[in-house]
């Protein structure tokens, strides 16, 4: 889904995108309200991937500076996008249909895209900012292909892959947030190995992505998970949560606000969250930790109040396991 940026990218200098590297690249077109644009004028800087790690299974990767607003024009072929944004925000227009993407500032979130067909696709951005996002992009015929076929088969699978641009949000897991960092900020690998070490994480995060996907389907259907009342529930619990985090928050006081039992609400967290609130509050407040630290936004010592932590000792026991890095070592790498 990112292909214009993406591949301009790849072919930049010094992790520059320039308005010449758009446009080097046949079916790609490039419009700016800036009419002094020139060909050696950078769009974008920064750090840049995008990658076919196999036959169907694109990932492209985005850590840059936008530098001035401007929208790029392609073809997008058929394929399952997976769609996650850290920072910045971004337009696209897929066909006649519109779609806007912005980050949730201490809340990962994931969005899934089929374009059932090839369409024109626009990708509009609104000026200078900074933007972190990652795309995995997968083609029906990888899905079927590949591990998957056993989902894409199932009746919410196969709705999945007709349901032409039909639009897909939930509220990344732990394990969904892990992948994404990972690819962020992968370990030090010898290059042989970068493409395998990628490769197994977006297929990950495609797997996750369907489930994700199917589990939300089965939820709305009034099925086995959850009841429409029972997600109802939850989502304003989530609600409550996201908007007092830096706040000190009890189970009754959250439950309360959702309409329902303290243990109920226990029981919907175990059900769809497999944790308990505690444990969801704690990751969500160890996100926004790493968040800062990683902008360079706060010390280790304002991280860790952050994370609702009074012993940094705590806090980096507590960091480590959540991320399987120390908070120091992702300050230190701004």
């Amino acid at each position: 889904m990112a292909v214009a940026a993406g591949e301009a990218g790849q072919q930049a200098n010094e992790g520059r995108v320039r308005v010449r590297d758009f446009l080097r690249h046949d079916g790609i077109a490039l419009d700016s309200p800036d009419d002094r644009l020139s060909p050696d004028d950078t769009l974008m800087k920064g750090a840049f991937l995008h990658r076919e790690l196999r036959r169907g299974l694109v990932l492209h990767v985005s850590d840059a500076i936008e530098e001035r607003a401007f929208t790029a024009t392609s073809l997008l072929p058929e394929e399952l996008s997976c769609i996650f944004f850290l920072e910045g925000s971004v337009d696209l227009s897929i066909g006649d249909r519109r779609f806007a993407f912005q980050a949730d500032d201490g809340v990962a979130r994931g969005v899934a895209i089929m374009n059932a067909c090839p369409e024109h696709f626009a990708r509009a951005s609104r000026g200078r900012q900074h933007l972190r996002h990652l795309v995995v992009s997968a083609t029906p015929e990888w899905l079927h292909r590949d591990v998957l076929e056993t989902v894409v088969d199932t009746k919410g699978g196969a709705r999945l892959l007709r349901d032409h641009l039909a639009e897909h949000r939930w509220t990344l897991t732990p394990r969904m947030g892990d992948l994404v960092r990972q690819i962020f900020t992968p370990s030090p690998l010898i290059p042989e190995l970068r493409d395998l070490y990628l490769e197994s994480r977006a297929v990950e995060l495609v797997a996750e992505t369907m489930a994700a996907v199917l589990k939300a389907d089965r939820s709305d259907a009034g099925g086995s998970l959850l009841t429409r009342q029972d997600a109802t529930c939850l989502q304003r619990a989530k609600d409550f949560i996201e908007m007092r985090i830096a706040e000190p928050l009890s189970v009754d006081a959250i439950a309360r606000e959702a309409g329902i039992s303290a243990s109920g609400l226990q029981r919907l967290f175990r059900v769809a969250e497999n944790r308990s609130i505690f444990d969801y509050v704690r990751n969500i407040r160890l996100e926004r930790a790493f968040a800062v630290l990683a902008r360079g936004e706060a010390s280790v010592q304002d991280a860790s109040v952050i994370a609702g932590y009074t012993n940094p000792a705590n806090f980096a026991t507590a960091f480590r396991r959540r991320f399987g890095i120390v908070p120091t070592a992702v300050k230190n790498r701004v």
